[in-house]
């Protein structure tokens, strides 16, 4: 299969196109054909070897990426048939040596969210990764209705996400882009015209 290795550790030259062997699931996992792969700057901080947060570097020659969203083609032992051909997102797990940054991924099926046809891959692993986290900053700043809520980079992946839940939570949201596309875009978050926003 196609895969994104690096062999070194340093800028994005070290990222090279290869030929690998198919990966194989293993018990409570499942292959997933992935149409689109998560990148972050989390990842570029790995490629060049340095360790961040929990994450060591990873082991190379190493296949980045830790989200994917796909179609599942093989189950391993003990993952139920009932996930042949599913549409999902996956988070590929804790550890720096994902594997997303290839046509096929191994994912643990505890990772896996079924997604419905109407919601778009690239929207999926979106919300696999930086939606994660937006939900948790969400759930300590609890905005409402009485609450001003200042948002810096909002045409962001955070930002644009942060936008989005404190309007639905009724709060007055101050977004805060540069320049003229990023504030139409900010602006478009807003579909409900009675929506207070101001970018």
């Amino acid at each position: 299969m196609d895969a994104i290795r690096h062999h070194t550790y340093g800028p994005p030259e070290t990222l090279v196109l290869e030929q690998v062997p198919d990966p194989v699931p293993g018990p409570g996992q499942v292959l997933v054909a992935a149409r689109v792969h998560g990148v972050h700057l989390l990842d570029t901080t790995l490629r060049r070897g340095e360790a961040t947060g929990p994450l060591p570097a990873p082991r190379l020659p190493a296949i980045p990426g830790r989200e994917v969203a796909g179609t599942v083609v093989a189950v391993g032992p003990g993952v139920g048939d009932g996930w042949l051909g599913a549409r999902v997102a996956a988070h590929l797990g804790a550890t720096p040596d994902g594997g997303g940054y290839a046509r096929l991924a191994v994912a643990p099926v505890d990772t896996l969210h079924r997604l419905p046809d109407r919601l778009d891959l690239a929207d999926a692993v979106a919300m696999i990764g930086t939606g994660r986290m937006a939900l948790m900053a969400l759930e300590v700043a609890r905005p409402g209705p009485d609450d001003v809520v200042v948002i810096t980079a909002a045409a962001g992946g955070l930002g644009s996400l942060f936008v989005q839940s404190a309007l639905a939570s009724g709060a007055r949201v101050l977004a805060l882009a540069g320049g003229p596309r990023k504030v139409r875009a900010v602006r478009g978050l807003a579909p409900d015209a009675g929506q207070s926003l101001a970018a």
